[in-house]
Formats: structure tokens, sequence, C-alpha cells
């Protein structure tokens, strides 16, 4: 079902309807997709990003994408997702991975959030239409 997009060059505006980790390796990552993938997940709609490349893709300010990319940050940095944006640089910059799993539906958050757990993801979120939830560990 195709491979995860791993730095995508392009701007991460809002993962809406999806569920967010932190690993903390690659290895972690390749198990916890191949999991996902086991569960019926298409890798090809995932997005990792990874390590201090992965966080000017984030571009936590939206300096390097232009006048709406930095508009949007601003926005988000008056809400929770301006928390997420933070954590998550943070994360890459210190060379961790960030995934972005796509998901519809209670059970197949259970699911995702599990697997990820169960290789290692942490700060789990899910960030929904108008919401990012907080997952406990």
């Amino acid at each position: 079902m195709g491979q995860p997009r791993i730095n995508d060059e392009r701007f991460y505006p809002y993962p809406m309807n999806r569920v967010v980790a932190t690993l903390e390796s690659e290895a972690q990552c390749a198990a916890a997709c191949h999991d996902l993938e086991q569960e019926g997940i298409d890798l090809s709609e995932v997005d990792v990003l990874c390590g201090p490349e992965g966080a000017s893709l984030l571009d936590r300010h939206g300096a390097g994408h232009g006048v709406l990319a930095r508009l949007l940050r601003r926005l988000q940095r008056g809400a929770y997702e301006g928390h997420a944006l933070e954590v998550h640089g943070a994360a890459l910059e210190q060379g961790n991975w960030v995934v972005y799993v796509p998901v519809r539906g209670k059970d197949a958050r259970r699911k995702v959030v599990e697997i990820l757990r169960a290789h290692g993801g942490y700060g789990i979120m899910h960030f929904r239409r108008w919401a990012v939830e907080s997952i406990p560990d």
C-alpha cells in the first residue's frame, strides 16, 4: 500500500483528522509503519518528519513558506496548535521522528494509538476539525 512520505518537501499546515506521535528512532518508526500497514492503513497517506530537516519543513513560524504560511502560524500560536508546533519542532531538532497517521472513526483512532504506543510513541495527539486532543500516555 505504498510508503510513508518522509520529509516530503512541502508546507505542513494542520494535520486534520490525524493522530500524531513522536518516536525516538528510525527503527521505531519503521516498526510502527509496518504494524500500521498490517492494520490496513495506507502508508502513502502517512506523513513522517525527522530530524532537523523535518523541523525546517514543519516551519513553526511559517518564515520559509510565504505570507499565508506566516499568517496561519501566527493564528495557530494563539491556540493549542501553537503548543503542538513547538513540541514537535523541538523533538525534531533533537533528532526524533514525528508521525502523522490519518484516522477515521474511534476504532481506527484507538488502534493507531495502540500501535504508536507499542513502538515507543509519546506525546500523542489527535487533530480533529476544530480541536486538538492530547491523548494521555
